[in-house]
C-alpha cells in the first residue's frame, strides 16, 4: 500500500463516487492498515445528468425498467449520499469520520478559493499534520473541471505549506487516456487479495435499484463501465508529494 508519513489521512471527494473510483483502493487499505481515515464530500453532487434521465419518461435497458422518477436538485443529492454513505461503509470508514463540507459547493461550480478553503478547514480541524488525499489535476480535455480545480487547489497548499503531506490520484480512466511527461507518470499500486471483495461491495452499492427506498444506483447510470473496471482491475495511480 502507499506509506502515510502521518497517522490521519484525509480524502477530498468532488462528488458521490469519486471516492471510490479513484481513491477507494487506497482508503480501504489504509482503513485495513490501522490509519486514522476521514473522507471529506466537497460539492451537493446534484448537477448530473443522471438526475433528468430519471425523469425522461423513456425504457432504461440498464435497469429494466421506465424513469418515471421526478427528483428535485435535493432529492437527488439526498439518494446520492445514500450511496456514498454506503461506499464509505463497505471501504471500512467509521461514519463519524465521514464529513460534507460546511457549505457545500454546487456541482460544477468548484472555484479554486472555494476548494482551498474546504481542505484548509478540514486539515486546521481534524489534524494539522495529516496526509492530504485527492485527483490529481490532469488534462482539462480529459477531465471534470470540479476534479481538477479541487486537484490544484490542494497542490497550491502544499507549495504553500499549509498541507504537509500530499497524495494526489489519477483517475483510472484519465490516466490510461493522457500522455504523461517523461519522470512525471503516475506510479500504480493494484488492491491487494483482502480488500478485494470490499471494493465489489462499494462497487455494488453504486449499483442498488430499490426506488421505494430512494436507491436509483445513480452511479451504475452515470458510470458503468468505470464502475466494472474497478471491479476487474482494481488499479490505482497516484503522485505522492512530501
Amino acid at each position: 500500500m502507499l506509506t502515510k508519513p502521518s497517522n490521519t489521512v484525509l480524502y477530498f471527494a468532488p462528488h458521490q463516487d469519486d471516492e471510490l473510483l479513484t481513491m477507494g483502493i487506497d482508503i480501504a487499505a489504509s482503513v485495513k492498515n490501522g490509519y486514522d481515515v476521514h473522507i471529506i464530500m466537497c460539492t451537493d453532487g446534484a448537477s448530473s445528468n443522471v438526475r433528468l434521465r430519471l425523469g425522461n419518461r423513456e425504457f432504461c435497458e440498464q435497469c429494466g425498467t421506465q424513469h418515471v422518477y421526478d427528483l428535485t436538485r435535493e432529492d437527488f443529492t439526498a439518494t446520492r449520499d445514500r450511496e456514498f454513505f454506503g461506499s464509505c461503509a463497505a471501504l471500512g470508514v467509521k461514519k463519524e469520520n465521514v464529513h460534507f463540507a460546511d457549505e457545500r459547493i454546487v456541482d460544477g461550480q468548484v472555484t479554486l478559493d472555494g476548494a482551498k478553503d474546504i481542505i484548509r478547514t478540514f486539515v486546521e480541524r481534524i489534524d494539522p499534520d495529516s496526509t492530504v488525499c485527492t485527483i490529481y489535476p490532469n488534462d482539462p480535455k480529459e477531465q471534470h473541471k470540479d476534479h481538477r480545480t479541487l486537484g490544484l487547489a490542494a497542490k497550491e497548499l502544499f507549495d504553500e505549506g499549509a498541507v504537509k503531506h500530499l497524495v494526489l490520484m489519477e483517475e483510472p480512466y484519465v490516466a490510461v487516456a493522457v500522455e504523461h511527461a517523461q519522470g512525471e507518470e503516475p506510479t500504480v499500486f493494484y488492491a491487494p487479495d483482502d480488500i478485494a471483495a470490499q471494493i465489489e461491495k462499494a462497487v455494488s452499492e453504486y449499483f442498488l435499484w430499490d426506488p421505494d427506498d430512494k436507491r436509483y444506483a445513480v452511479g451504475f447510470h452515470s458510470v458503468p463501465n468505470e464502475m466494472e473496471q474497478l471491479k476487474t482491475e482494481k488499479g490505482l495511480y497516484y503522485h505522492t508529494y512530501e
